[in-house]
């Protein structure tokens, strides 16, 4: 089978042949040309670079040492080339990088703070029914649902809080969410109690007393919450200003 050698055609070249061939010797009759990056030299696979009719033809395979993928398709001769992803040209700051992974996982709690929230209302729907029984089945997934949101987001807050610099906010989140999810878990529980016919006066008042708490205590998690995604977005904004400031002068 016969064996392909890629190559790349990427500049003309000026100067004489037969100058260039006393620099780095000749291949087959064309003068090499030593390839470098960062003033490091590419090491010649199997190949070298060369001048061939005025031009600088540089191997395909020399510069998958700079990242570049290279994959031949015999059936279509032809080469598809993917370049390496190069960093930003402006990286973030880590300050920067930092605040922009808070308001990621704020946002994310938010979110299970409003589920939590919209939940307390369901219970209380769901209390109402006449015929309540039929629907303890539906109420025990509808929390499974709102479970496996609530594990989500507490696995990311908790995978973000070893990263960053400032948790104390991070922390007080978690722990107001885990405290709003256990009250709607709680009263959740003596609602399917109460559903399968443990109807009686006390216990309606217990019932009545934890879903108030449930529903105050979610209110005031997704307040919390909003009060630190604001308070960021303000730092933010603060930081913005100062840097257009400074730009303007």
């Amino acid at each position: 089978m016969k064996r392909f050698i890629l190559s790349l055609l990427v500049l003309s070249v000026p100067i004489g042949v037969a100058g260039a061939a006393t620099l780095n010797g000749d291949y087959e009759g064309n003068p090499i040309v030593q390839v470098t990056s960062d003033g490091q030299s590419l090491k010649v696979d199997e190949l070298p670079a060369m001048i061939y009719k005025d031009h600088t033809v540089v191997p395909l395979s020399m510069l998958r040492q700079l990242g570049v993928l290279v994959t031949w398709n015999p059936a279509t001769y032809s080469v598809n080339v993917t370049m390496p992803q190069s960093a930003s040209a402006n990286p973030l700051n880590p300050a920067k990088q930092e605040s922009e992974n808070l308001m990621s996982v704020y946002q994310w709690l938010k979110d299970t703070d409003t589920a939590i929230l919209t939940f307390t209302q369901q219970l209380q729907l769901y209390a109402s029914l006449t015929n309540g029984s039929e629907f303890v089945s539906q109420l025990n997934m509808d929390f499974e649902d709102l479970m496996k949101q609530y594990n989500e987001s507490i696995q990311m807050a908790l995978k973000l809080l070893g990263t960053v610099s400032h948790s104390d906010d991070l922390k007080s989140l978690i722990k107001s969410e885990g405290d709003a999810y256990t009250n709607v878990q709680q009263t959740k529980n003596l609602l399917v109690f109460k559903l399968t016919g443990n109807s009686i006066p006390e216990f309606e008042k217990q019932f009545g007393i934890s879903l108030l708490n449930a529903t105050r205590s979610a209110q005031k998690n997704l307040n919390n919450t909003n009060a630190i995604i604001h308070e960021l977005q303000r730092k933010n904004n603060e930081l913005l200003q100062v840097k257009s400031t400074n730009t303007s002068t």
